[in-house]
């Protein structure tokens, strides 16, 4: 049998295996990496006569069961016979005359690297290994030399050949032993329910073929086994290298890790890591994470490998609790290593802004992208996610607190700040009219003097990582985003400035994310794109980026229609110019509702405000109910307690308000007797506002339905999202009582799914009493 060949690069290799020392608060700066570059061919053009430049090698080591590719690139090689140079350049900030010869061991070790496998294939007992710092701004260069033989340099590439082959053995033992229980592995559940073989089955298509698939499955089917089972069986078949199993919300993220759980027992060997934000996971609550600040900073880089073989070792499906016992134990950040773990994982389970988010994305993968798959959870929430993640603003306030610094200490940043300050200043003038808000053309002034800035002050913060004045880094993180968006600017865009007292913002809104998100799905081998709301198919195909030609799949809810009770009443107008006459006419239907059967009841609303008038209506005319409420603010263990509330065998009626598209309108599962039925107040429409009417301007010249992408279907998806919350399971019975008279337009009836057909228009209280009474008795048991 051939071995497999496992490549790598001598820097990568290095960096793993000699990585030391502490987190340093830098950035990664793409203008001062064109720097490197630039300074490199500088050194290169004034070398010695003979010097070749970009000298490529490489060799193989073969292995017991693989052989090691090791590759690179030599900066530049003087070759001879007798003793040939080779030459390792590197371009700094730091002053030359602090850097001494041992300044920084992995360029030596990618030197020596280099020398050996320029003597191996050159022949040769000897070799200079050289080191070649050029300064950035001054252009000087210093120079350190070793003389190495041929017999010293193959121990030390031996060496680190040896210790990598050792990591490359336990990683192919566990796809070994993953792949055989793939291969075996049944779907672990008795049998497929309505709709989930054809899920799956279309998802391991959509994987095998390189294609994008987008689903829509009504609650109970069973999203995610249909779509990670199936991925599974294409990644053990060799037809993926990793999968992305991606979500908006935690709570799906412990599904995705409850499901692998559900395999594993199955037979399934398998690695997963569940990601969490950088914030969430901090052990230290730190503000600054380098070594100076954080203990689990410090030194770092000297037990990440042993945390890294211990948890791998040692756990299988690693969730964020995991992560954090682990950091603890070897005094790790949780952050970084996380992050780790994710190359050596076959699934990671993680946020949408991980794979699409300029400013979160994971590099390490989606920057050259590979043979992965994304399934996307709860899809129809990307599209909202995906236009902040490509949207950026940049504030005049952002920069005012470290004006007088930069003025008395950095002159050539406060002059670059100067250029930036005078743009703001002129905007704010030109809305002194009142107006406060303004379109604009793309600002490619500002974009310019905002680059300049951003340059100088990606050196002053290279220069002084350990004394930067609070949150600069903020600061410089903000402005990058701010260039990336204006990067991305087109005519999907639109770019307005508003105030603010004295304080004035200019935003780059994204009004159409589809054709970056598409840019990025097209770094993968396939995407999966499924919710129990993917409807209409049309409009979310469209704005995720989809194309004619990728498939899409629309199944029947698996549940009996006889189980769910759907009622609409025209009756109720809220319209914002309506709605303080229709306190009454809502309190009266909820009323009507929740007293036909005791039991645990949900109403949602569109806002906070209208909640609280009804909800004041109804207590002062039923204090006798009782009711639990919603806040602006909860915590986890507010969240946890509101639905704790919703006991599985109620004795009396409990009456919950709630705000659509909240914490609790989607990602709940109050499944039995835990919740009876739901009361929608309104069509759901995102609040007017100046954003979303220039994204309805765009989609009106695009396809002439701005008010429907804009406002009308974004808001019937939070509709459908909390009415969702009633049948989870097969043996559930509710209602959803829908009130507002735009329901029953036929623009909104042609877009209700086929388990909503059945409705029963009610036009009174006592109608929707009626109705109720009558469906109770008939699903009584």
């Amino acid at each position: 049998m051939n071995k497999p060949v496992i490549q790598v690069s001598v820097r990568n290799m290095i960096e793993f295996l000699l990585r030391s020392g502490d987190i340093a608060a830098g950035i990664a700066s793409p203008q001062l990496l064109l720097q490197g570059t630039l300074a490199h061919r500088r050194v290169q053009a004034a070398a010695e006569e003979g010097y070749v430049s970009e000298v490529r090698l490489s060799c193989q080591l073969e292995f017991d069961k693989f052989i090691l590719l090791v590759e690179g690139i030599a900066d530049g090689i003087i070759p001879s016979p007798e003793q040939p140079v080779v030459d390792e350049i590197k371009s700094t900030s730091v002053p030359l005359d602090l850097i001494r010869e041992d300044y920084n061991p992995l360029h030596w070790a990618q030197a020596k690297c280099y020398g050996w496998m320029y003597l191996s294939q050159e022949g040769g007992s000897s070799a200079v290994i050289r080191l070649t710092y050029s300064h950035r701004e001054t252009k000087e260069i210093r120079q350190f030399t070793k003389v190495c033989s041929y017999d010293e340099l193959k121990a030390y590439f031996s060496s680190l050949a040896e210790q990598y082959a050792g990591w490359i053995g336990l990683d192919l033992d566990h796809r070994e032993k993953r792949n055989s229980s793939i291969h075996s592995l049944d779907f672990p559940f008795p049998q497929y329910r309505k709709g989930q073989r054809r899920m799956a089955e279309s998802t391991y298509q959509a994987v095998r073929n390189g294609r994008l698939l987008f689903i829509h499955a009504p609650t109970g089917i069973g999203k995610t086994v249909s779509v990670l089972y199936p991925a599974l069986k294409a990644l053990g078949e060799g037809l993926a290298q990793k999968i992305f199993y991606l979500t908006a919300k935690a709570v799906t993220r412990q599904v995705a890790e409850e499901t692998l759980r559900i395999m594993q027992e199955k037979g399934l060997v398998i690695r997963s890591v569940t990601l969490t934000a950088k914030e969430k996971l901090c052990l230290q609550d730190m503000p600054h994470c380098d070594g100076e600040n954080c203990p689990f900073a410090r030194g770092h880089y000297d037990r990440v490998n042993a945390a890294l073989k211990d948890i791998l070792l040692s756990e299988s499906i690693i969730t964020r609790e995991l992560v954090l016992k682990y950091a603890e134990r070897h005094r790790v950040c949780p952050h970084e290593f996380s992050l780790d773990i994710c190359e050596w994982a076959d699934v990671v389970i993680c946020d949408y802004n991980h794979a699409f988010d300029p400013r979160a994305y994971l590099r390490r993968f989606f920057d050259a992208g590979g043979d992965y798959v994304l399934l996307v959870d709860e899809a129809h929430n990307l599209a909202e996610r995906a236009r902040d993640m490509y949207s950026a603003d940049l504030s005049k306030q952002s920069f005012m607190p470290y004006r007088k610094f930069w003025k008395q200490s950095e002159p050539l940043l406060y002059k670059k700040f100067q250029a930036v300050n005078k743009w703001f200043t002129a905007m704010r003038k030109s809305l002194d009219d009142g107006s406060n808000f303004r379109v604009i053309e793309f600002p490619e002034d500002l974009i310019s003097s905002v680059k300049d800035f951003t340059y100088e002050l990606e050196v002053f913060i290279s220069l002084n990582r350990s004394s930067l004045p609070d949150k600069t880094t903020d600061l410089y993180y903000e402005c990058k985003a701010f260039l990336a968006a204006a990067g991305f600017f087109d005519e999907r865009y639109a770019a307005y400035v508003y105030r603010r007292g004295s304080d004035v913002t200019v935003r780059l809104l994204c009004a159409d994310p589809s054709f970056l998100l598409r840019k990025a799905y097209d770094k993968n081998r396939s995407a999966v794109f499924f919710s129990g709301t993917l409807q209409p198919m049309a409009f979310y195909k469209e704005i995720l980026g989809g194309s004619p030609d990728d498939e899409a799949l629309c199944l029947p809810s698996p549940f009996r229609q006889e189980n769910f009770c759907l009622m609409i009443s025209g009756r109720i107008s809220t319209r914002y110019r309506d709605r303080e006459h229709s306190f009454r006419g809502i309190a009266e239907y909820i009323k009507a509702a929740v007293s036909q059967r005791p039991g645990n009841y949900l109403v949602y609303f569109p806002s906070f405000e209208y909640l609280n008038n009804v909800l004041d209506f109804y207590r002062k005319t039923w204090p006798e109910d009782y009711i639990i409420v919603q806040r602006i603010r909860m915590d986890d263990d507010d969240r946890k307690k509101f639905l704790e509330a919703f006991d599985d065998a109620p004795g009396k009626t409990m009456i919950a308000f709630a705000v659509m598209g909240g914490i609790f309108a989607e990602g709940i599962d109050l499944a039995g007797d835990r919740l009876s039925g739901a009361v929608v107040v309104g069509v759901g429409l995102p609040q007017l506002s100046v954003e979303r009417d220039l994204i309805a301007e765009y989609y009106k010249k695009v396809n002439g339905r701005g008010f429907e992408y804009a406002y009308m279907l974004p808001g019937l998806n939070r509709v459908m999202q909390a009415a969702g919350r009633v049948i989870r399971t097969e043996n559930d019975r509710g209602f959803v009582l829908l009130l507002d008279d735009r329901f029953l337009q036929k623009r909104y009836l042609q877009q209700f799914p086929a388990e909503w057909q059945h409705y029963a228009n009610v036009a009174s209280p006592e109608q929707a009493a009626e109705v109720l009474a009558e469906f109770w008795a008939q699903n009584e048991g």
